[in-house]
């Protein structure tokens, strides 16, 4: 029981942690280096360095856990794409499931909920989504010789 505490303590301390160092980081570099840069410039970079962070993260995923590289960039890459993709396909239905309550119980009527779309254009977004795709089709490519 208590080292269950400890374990969730730690890993609660540790989020806290990098979430205030990730916060500090992200301030930084929008001071001192996207406020320099033009619009498009800044979601080249955004973009770039979102592609980067991933692939930095599935090495180190990689190397922690001793998969293949191209295991762990697969296995990344659908993680990722589900990260971004399920929350904006599942909007609609919690938006509207709050709105039949709301209406049910109090009778007030929100307006009409927008249909799925494929998510927002953000720089993160585009960045992962270029990720995913050139992780799955490296990873097809690889693999696609065993299909043969």
């Amino acid at each position: 029981m208590i080292v269950k505490f400890l374990a969730s303590f730690c890993f609660l301390v540790m989020a806290v942690v990098f979430a205030f160092v990730f916060s500090k980081v992200s301030s930084f570099v929008e001071k001192h280096i996207l406020n320099r840069l033009c619009v498009q410039e800044q979601i080249i970079v955004i973009t770039i360095g979102t592609v980067l962070f991933e692939a930095g993260l599935v090495l180190l995923l990689a190397k922690v856990i001793a998969w293949s590289i191209i295991d762990s960039l697969f296995v990344a890459s659908l993680l990722l794409l589900a990260m971004i993709w399920l929350p904006a396909y599942f909007r609609p239905y919690q938006e509207n499931a709050s709105r039949t309550v709301g209406k049910f119980h109090r009778g007030i009527h929100s307006g009409e909920i927008e249909v799925h779309k494929f998510g927002s254009m953000h720089p993160f977004f585009i960045g992962t989504l270029i990720f995913c795709a050139v992780g799955l089709l490296t990873v097809f490519g690889y693999y696609f010789s065993y299909f043969i």
